[in-house]
């Protein structure tokens, strides 16, 4: 499990990093305007990051690594209902700026966006294969498919988090809308959600 370095300078620069570079992208902006917001010198940026590549390569992994701790619970089978297993997780990724930045990073077309997914998907991969050995995978499913699936699904909440709620009036991410999302998830796959009319009769 990712466990981030916290409250350190280090820490606070890379923190200011990601809320900046949610609001612009990273490419729009500078070493200076991270500073200024973060009330440090470029110097102890570089000295803790080496460049602005450095300091948003920082940022990806600590993004990704919160993402991946929320999919962790994916392979929990203690028998633990979902919403209590993501709720844990769902903290971490509850800051807007979070669910911003994967949304731009996940999506985008550049080198590093093809990569962050690739790498996501992996990290699916494997729970996939946790779980299956746990039992918890009948063993006619396409594996492979079920995690694509299952990043799919976990991910539709983090990329719309916003869309979704204008629409519901509550943040699927927090959790309140989280537990009311696992609700309608679990009855659409247990096809109690959505009723086949009945034939009519002649």
């Amino acid at each position: 499990m990712y466990v981030p370095e916290d409250r350190t300078a280090k820490a606070i620069i890379r923190d200011v990093a990601l809320e900046l570079f949610s609001e612009q992208w990273p490419a729009a902006a500078s070493l200076k305007q991270v500073a200024e917001r973060a009330k440090v010198s470029q110097s102890l940026i570089i000295k803790h990051y080496g460049s602005r590549e450095g300091l948003v390569a920082a940022v990806d992994a600590h993004v990704l690594g919160m993402l991946g701790n929320a999919l962790e619970v994916l392979a929990d089978t203690s028998g633990t209902g979902p919403p209590d297993r993501f709720l844990a997780s769902a903290d971490a990724l509850s800051a807007p700026a979070t669910t911003r930045y994967l949304a731009h990073l996940l999506v985008g077309t550049t080198t590093r966006s093809v990569e962050a997914y690739r790498m996501v998907q992996g990290f699916t991969d494997s729970l996939v294969r946790r779980m299956a050995e746990a039992g918890a995978v009948a063993e006619d499913t396409d594996r492979a498919q079920l995690a694509v699936v299952l990043l799919a699904h976990e991910l539709s909440i983090i990329l719309l988090r916003d869309r979704i709620a204008d629409v519901l009036g509550a943040d699927p991410v927090g959790r309140d809308g989280l537990r009311r999302w696992w609700d309608t998830i679990d009855r659409l796959y247990a096809g109690t959600a959505i009723r086949h009319p009945s034939p009519p009769t002649a």
